[in-house]
């Protein structure tokens, strides 16, 4: 008997599950659907054993499904879009988007992005996933992009979104708003400064302790507690500011920490969330010491064009050598910094377009309720995060690769002109507008340059899988979806952000069940990511052990119930002969090579 070579073995019964179509979707087929919501991959690179094992969890659902003799509808399907594979395309050709043409950007990162599918595609059939090429979609494509949009212009017109200037999350790195969300902290040591303050019209010096002395230009005010005796005596009287000289009131607030520092502290626009909150509490002016790309303004005099880093330097050498500084010592403080980039993050105030997110907390609380948790703990992490909300939902990026924005603006008076649905997928920087003048004023309309968070393209998966806006009896059949699978850490952005937009568009949840998976963690307690350097990816060598289609009977039955609601008697998505009332050319059912 010859020597068993599994590595050839695979790829022969590989390519013969290909050819025999096991895993294909059948819209005609009188078996119940199981529909699973599968993580759209994100186009950064090859997989890594973290992907082999979440999509390996994934599939062992999908298979026992098949084997219980349901028509499982589990799509194979790509991310393609947002600012990590800018930052790629950057460091790559060694440009940035603030020198290079907008559409000459666009087209280098779509390149770079669809790159890596075909050969991720291959690494999924290498490691045995069972995902289906012919529901294909990629999140950059027209045809999804679309279903964004038309999402985006229903919620304007209803209220739900809308622009204002308010204080934002600011990534200086990427250049661009981001969500609470998107903020990722961190423990970090740095330096607290005991600096000299002056008590108006007298000689004392009040000793404030401060870790961001690159803001003493933009303090607005001062406070202290109320329960600090020892302090009463500055309520409601002026300090003088160090380099400054600018006078700015004492107040007392019962967040002021007395046993912090000096329980004395300097608010200011803005340092950090707790500044954030007293400014909007106190109503203070919005002075910016620092710009979009991180650096010193001309509110701080010669320090203008530094770096926070090299500011913050330059301006504690200054107060040394004027004898303000009283002491130094290491402080531990949790920053926040840019989930992609990981740069510290700043407080600007900046035009931006926001989601109503406080307004329906109470919605998805409700509807995290009706879906079904595996394992259940899981859902205490979307109950907390939901609780812990304090803004509105900040959707623009100021980036290029990613859904344009579908509206113009009056570059006389402002307002806002969205496209008409039927214009939807639209490029308002290439696109001309639904009318040719402003409405209110008769000026012109510059098209918007801001692009959607790339959670709005995700948030709304189970919509198109179902098609929502293209097929209503399929879609009535198909929604909501049977499973979400994902990992824990986006609970709070993929599946809140799900469950808030689905709700916004049907007042219903999005799938029966969620099934949350964890991660392969390296050395030091770090997950593996496309980004550690110790990543493993598929090679030749590992497809000697690849899963053949027995792996899976030990899935446990759990992970596929019946839906409640038992409706899916028959299946219902397009694609099938002509008897079934389908269209041949509905995008999710055509090739995965010919929607590219």
């Amino acid at each position: 008997m010859s020597q068993y070579i599994a590595s050839e073995t695979e790829r022969k019964w590989q390519q013969k599950w290909k050819e025999w179509e096991l895993y294909k979707f059948d819209p005609c087929s009188p078996k119940p659907v199981y529909s699973i919501d599968n993580p759209p991959r994100y186009t950064s690179g090859s997989l890594h054993l973290g992907h082999a094992t979440g999509y390996s969890l994934i599939d062992f659902a999908a298979r026992y499904r098949r084997m219980r003799g349901y028509n499982v509808f589990f799509p194979l399907c790509f991310d393609v879009n947002g600012t990590p594979t800018e930052i790629k395309v950057e460091k790559k050709h060694g440009i940035d988007k603030l020198s290079t043409p907008r559409q000459e950007y666009i087209r280098l990162c779509s390149e770079f992005a669809n790159s890596f599918i075909d050969e991720m595609a291959h690494q999924f059939e290498m490691l045995g996933e069972s995902m289906d090429p012919s529901i294909y979609y990629q999140t950059d494509a027209p045809y999804y992009r679309r279903i964004t949009q038309i999402t985006f212009l229903r919620l304007l017109k209803r209220g739900i979104v809308y622009k204002g200037t308010f204080p934002v999350n600011w990534c200086p790195s990427c250049t661009t708003a981001l969500a609470d969300a998107e903020v990722e902290y961190s423990d970090n040591v740095t330096k607290l400064n005991y600096i000299k303050f002056k008590l108006k019209g007298t000689d004392e010096d009040v000793i404030i302790a401060t870790t961001r002395p690159e803001l003493l230009s933009a303090c607005q005010m001062v406070a202290v507690s109320p329960e600090d005796k020892s302090k009463e005596h500055l309520v409601g009287k002026e300090l003088v500011t160090p380099i400054y000289g600018k006078a700015i009131k004492v107040i007392a607030d019962d967040k002021v920490d007395p046993a912090f520092g000096t329980g004395v502290v300097m608010i200011c626009t803005i340092g950090d969330k707790t500044d954030l909150e007293w400014v909007m509490k106190y109503n203070l002016p919005m002075d910016k010491a620092i710009d979009e790309q991180g650096r010193l303004t001309s509110l701080t005099g010669k320090y203008a064009g530094m770096t926070v880093k090299e500011g913050k330097q330059a301006i504690i050498e200054d107060l040394k050598a004027a004898g303000l500084v009283v002491k130094q010592e290491d402080v531990k403080q949790n920053v926040g910094g840019c989930w992609r980039c990981h740069h510290p993050i700043e407080f600007l105030q900046m035009p931006q377009w926001f989601l109503k997110t406080m307004d329906y907390k109470e919605q998805v609380l409700k509807l995290a309720d009706e879906v079904e948790w595996y394992p259940s703990f899981m859902k205490v992490r979307l109950q907390d995060w939901v609780n812990s909300l304090q803004w509105d939902w900040v959707i623009s990026r100021q980036r290029y690769f990613a859904t344009p924005i579908p509206v113009w603006e009056c570059e006389r008076c402002g307002t806002v002109v969205p496209a008409q649905e039927s214009q939807a997928y639209v490029d308002p920087t290439i696109d001309k507008p639904p009318v040719d003048t402003c409405p209110s004023c008769g000026g012109g309309l510059i098209g918007c340059t801001d692009v959607f968070d790339t959670w709005m393209d995700s948030s709304i998966s189970a919509l198109y899988n179902t098609f929502w806006e293209r097929d209503d009896e399929k879609f009535q059949r198909l929604y909501p979806m049977s499973m979400r699978p994902q990992s824990h850490d986006i609970i709070r952005t993929w599946a809140f952000y799900s469950l808030l937009r689905c709700h916004l568009m049907t007042e219903k949840r999005p799938w029966d069940h969620i099934m949350i998976h964890g991660f392969i963690m390296l050395p030091m307690a770090r997950p593996c990511t496309p980004r550690s350097a110790t990543s493993s990816t598929p090679s030749p060598s590992s497809r000697s052990t690849a899963r053949t289609p027995c792996a899976t009977t030990r899935a446990p039955a759990r992970w596929g119930r019946t839906t409640r609601s038992g409706r899916r008697t028959s299946s219902t998505a397009s694609g099938c002969a002509t008897s079934c009332g389908t269209s041949a050319s509905s995008p999710a059912w055509s090739s995965r090579r010919g929607q590219r």
